[in-house]
């Protein structure tokens, strides 16, 4: 049982510090879009048609002479318009359903992540996790008993905070590892509103 514990605490630490490493903002970004693609929203489909439709007409309206062709380039002009009305007020509606939606699936990452971490420190605060040599660790046996597990044994609370130190220091020299030699020459930036996530901008590129 005990060494059941001692993994369990080890991988759900390790869980928490991967997922603060990727961020709980990515996350949420990322299953936005995964839930736009899966459900097929509405709205996400209407502004890519409606972008689609904007590009088409300004491609045509820049082949056409004011001009020559003034009543021609009128008419696609005030279409144009009416588009680019249309796409705004559905990218601002997006946007908001897309706040609430990462809004949502933060605060539920959080309470999962962090409740489980308390649940298990509360209802095991008496459990040992393994007991350690007297000998060796005379001096600081209280500490590694707190709050009140059995004196000479470590309890869930220090050996949770062990492994999240563990763990976050592993993160640490991970993303360190991953990152190319020499900075960050030849990387361009892309900017969030070009991305492929629906609702991220009410602009037309």
């Amino acid at each position: 049982m005990f060494a059941f514990l001692a993994v369990s605490i080890f991988v759900l630490e390790v869980l928490a510090a991967a997922v603060d490493a990727i961020g709980y903002g990515a996350i949420a970004a990322g299953l936005w879009a995964t839930y736009c693609r899966a459900t097929g929203n509405r709205k996400a489909a209407e502004r890519l048609e409606l972008k689609s439709s904007i590009m088409v007409l300004r491609r045509d309206l820049r082949a056409v002479s004011s001009v020559d062709e003034f009543a021609r380039w009128a008419k696609m002009r005030r279409r144009l318009d009416a588009l680019s009305a249309s796409f705004e007020t559905v990218s601002s509606d997006l946007a908001v359903e897309r706040t609430a939606f990462e809004l949502y699936v933060n605060m539920v990452l959080r309470g999962v992540v962090y409740g489980l971490r308390a649940a298990v420190n509360m209802y095991n605060y008496r459990v040992p996790v393994f007991y350690v040599p007297a000998s060796w660790f005379y001096p600081v046996l209280w500490f590694l008993s707190l709050p009140a597990a059995p004196m000479g044994s470590v309890s869930v609370t220090v050996w949770a905070f062990a492994c999240n130190r563990v763990c976050r220091r592993g993160v640490a020299i991970f993303n360190r590892a991953m990152q190319p030699v020499g900075g960050d020459q030849g990387f361009v930036p892309v900017s969030s509103s070009q991305g492929s996530v629906p609702g991220t901008s009410g602009r037309v590129h």
